[in-house]
């Protein structure tokens, strides 16, 4: 006697509703079919869904089903004939894959009736129903037939599916929910496909004035991005002219920023393993006081209502957007994330729109059974690595780009006002009364003298302002540097005195318990113990003595320092950080002389950035296995016709590796776990406006880092220095 395999109805509830948590979803699938079938136009209906037991219909336009079709490809759960017809008869990339998502829709309701009507029989109607009960009810599902009913029919073609008795209430969040993935389906994207979707709830309404309002336009930088068939990435930036700004080849694009870790790592794959795609990511500056004329629509806060609804970085997957990338509390790219460990010119998820296209020809991509997004292969993982990238870099260039023209404004803007009280004072000169000799203002304030004196005053002005706004840059940057040396201060105060006495109280017990035993015993059994608390100990002290010494109210006297001298006071504030990593510092010092105008604090945090920077080097996984040297040398150099001290720091370490050599002066750029990546940051604007320079090698003389800084010696004659410009 032959058996077969019969399903329970619970089956059903398993492939059905728990694989897709929520009604939405389910729709979606619905309206995919449609997408599928060839349909322009697509509407969503609904009638009493405030409560459960309420009524919704999906009808299209689309190619409909002929009998046959509906028999074996409609109620064939778990096989999509799109795997074998991959193309509509217009040319679309069908999206359908397992037929499970059309059963999730048929559950949503307690029956389903089904109405077809196919071009390829005219005049004919075809239509099923299924009654869930009566199937739930039975003891296995094939126990209760479906029939197939075929009447005339003037009706144009398409397909009806409506869903009564829904099981769930499409409350107030739920309709919205559906509102934006229906209006999200194809995006606000002036290029979208010729596939239209309505849905006649309240919601749909309201979303689709704002969702389909154009503000796309008032973009402040727009990301294209390029991953071709060979895995091989590219980029453009625009600005909000439409002018490319930057490209950045394969090399620029696919190199990896953020991560820690070896230099390998970082550098850019030989390819990424991931179907061709185009990312397009629109950014907005939704700063009102922007000084930058930015926007092409001055309403920032309706782009802002606007982005808090498409916001995020969409996932199109052969013309419709695949969910849940790009809802609203999946940020899949992690750019918030990002943004908030590194906020230099980031976009996030409430500044940004954009989205990922993607055809996938050869079905790289695979689609979860719960059709919630792909699944984490490596296809789906290199597609999201490349974007990831391509963010990163987008947001590198734009930092290179402010940092270029932040860097040295104070020290310009400076120099213009200097050059423009100069003039003023020339000005005054000519017009001021002398002696009898001299002619009186009457005589020499003609016309040409006058407006000659308005437009120096007026160069003045404009350049003392264009400096505060140059000092006031800086300040935001280092006012937050501001609050971390003040807390250091505080606890490095409240620090020193216990640390002191832990060294007291262990020493006191050392002698009480060398008083009490025998000295071999104490040598052998406490000793050892005794020693090393107290190294810790003054370890400590050191440690909070350390920002107490830099942050001396002295430091900051401007005065004529000479920088050898200064070099040799630093090293020994970090001896035993330095002697606890077996770190030794050598000294090549040959300037003597060689004053610069300007105070300590400026040459000790330039000195104290660069070692600390070498030390830490020595405690990467790269870091060679050899003596760990910190050489620091220095040197008179001519250079433009004006001498020059040369700071120079040398290290036996692996060298600079992970960023590239004009990355390392950027605030935020480390790849120091948990650090700032504002060291180097601080020894370049300390430079810029001491007017020098500086340079980094990846290798020097000892194997390790080399950093360079020339700084001008001061001059008998010199008129202006650091100190009309201090910070």
């Amino acid at each position: 006697m032959e058996h077969r395999l019969r399903f329970a109805p619970e089956i059903l509830a398993r492939l059905g509703e728990e694989l897709v948590p929520h009604p939405d979803l389910g729709i979606m699938e619905l309206v995919r079919n449609a997408y599928d079938a060839d349909a322009r136009t697509c509407r969503i209906q609904l009638s009493g869904a405030g409560e459960a037991g309420g009524t919704l219909v999906v009808s299209d336009d689309g190619e409909g089903m002929t009998a046959a079709q509906l028999a074996s490809g409609f109620l064939l759960i778990g096989r999509s004939g799109k795997a074998e017809e991959t193309h509509t008869a217009s040319g679309r990339r069908k999206v359908g894959e397992k037929g499970l998502g059309r059963l999730a829709a048929l559950r949503l309701g307690t029956s389903v009736t089904v109405r077809t009507r196919s071009g390829k029989e005219p005049q004919q109607e075809h239509s099923l129903i299924i009654d869930w009960e009566r199937v739930d009810a039975s003891e296995a599902v094939e126990d209760v037939p479906l029939a197939i009913e075929s009447r005339p029919s003037t009706a144009s073609q398409g397909t009806e599916v409506e869903i009564s008795g829904l099981r769930q209430p499409l409350a107030d969040k739920e309709a919205e929910r559906l509102a934006r993935s229906l209006l999200m389906l194809t995006g606000p994207f002036a290029d979208g496909t010729a596939f239209r979707v309505t849905c006649d709830t309240p919601e749909f309404d309201g979303l689709t004035r704002l969702i389909n309002d154009d503000y796309l336009e008032g973009f402040e930088y727009r990301l294209v991005a390029i991953l071709d068939e060979d895995g091989q990435a590219s980029a453009t930036l625009y600005n909000w002219r439409g002018e490319a700004e930057y490209t950045g080849n394969h090399a620029d694009v696919g190199r990896k920023r953020e991560g820690r870790g070896s230099r390998r790592e970082k550098e850019a794959p030989m390819r990424f393993f991931a179907p061709a795609a185009r990312l397009e990511m629109w950014m907005f500056n939704l700063n009102p006081r922007s000084k930058e004329p930015r926007f092409v629509h001055q309403d920032t806060n309706g782009i802002r209502r606007w982005l808090g609804k498409v916001g995020g970085v969409h996932l199109y997957h052969r013309g419709l957007r695949v969910q849940p990338y790009g809802d609203e509390g999946n940020d899949w790219l992690g750019i918030n994330l990002r943004r908030s460990a590194n906020p230099e010119l980031r976009p996030s998820t409430n500044t940004s729109v954009g989205r990922i296209l993607v055809e996938d020809p050869d079905s790289q991509l695979t689609p979860k059974t719960d059709r919630s997004g792909f699944v984490d292969a490596l296809p789906f993982l290199d597609l999201r690595d490349f974007a990831k990238r391509a963010v990163d870099w987008s947001a590198d260039v734009r930092l290179h780009k402010r940092e270029q023209r932040r860097v040295g404004a104070a020290t310009k803007a400076r120099e213009r006002t200097e050059d423009a009280e100069t003039r003023f004072k020339s000005l005054m000169e000519a017009i001021s009364p002398g002696d009898a000799e001299t002619p009186t203002l009457g005589d020499v304030a003609d016309r040409a003298v006058l407006e000659s004196f308005s437009d120096g005053a007026s160069e003045l002005f404009d350049s003392q302002r264009r400096e505060i706004e140059a000092l006031r840059e800086d300040l935001l940057l280092y006012r937050t540097l501001a609050t971390v040396g003040t807390s250091t201060a505080v606890f490095a105060h409240e620090a020193v005195r216990p640390a002191a006495r832990i060294i007291n109280e262990v020493k006191t017990v050392g002698r009480r318990i060398e008083k009490r035993i025998s000295a071999d015993d104490y040598e052998r059994d406490f000793q050892p113990s005794i020693d090393a608390s107290v190294d810790g100990a003054k370890t400590l002290e050191s440690f909070a003595k350390l920002p107490l010494s830099l942050l001396e109210k002295n430091k900051r006297d401007i005065a004529n320092i000479e920088v050898d001298t200064a070099c040799q006071a630093v090293v020994p504030l970090f001896k035993r950080y330095l002697d606890e990593r077996r770190i030794s510092v050598e000294f090549d010092l040959g300037a003597p002389g060689g004053v610069v105008h300007t105070t300590v604090a400026d040459i000790e945090s330039v000195l104290s950035n660069l070692i600390a920077n070498a030390a830490h080097a020595f405690t990467r996984d790269d870091a060679p296995p050899r003596e760990r040297i910190v050489r620091v040398g220095t040197r008179l150099a001519e250079e433009e016709g004006r001498t020059h001290v040369v700071i120079c720091v040398d290290d036996s370490g692996p060298g600079i590796a992970g960023l590239s050599l004009s990355s390392i002066w950027l605030p935020g750029k480390t790849t120091r776990d948990n650090g700032t990546g504002l060291g180097l940051t601080i020894v370049r604007d300390i430079v810029a406006d001491l007017k020098g320079r500086q340079q980094a090698w990846h290798k020097g003389e000892l194997g390790g880092a080399r950093i360079m800084v020339w700084l001008p010696v001061q001059q008998a004659d010199d008129s202006h220095g650091h100190a009309d410009g201090a910070r």
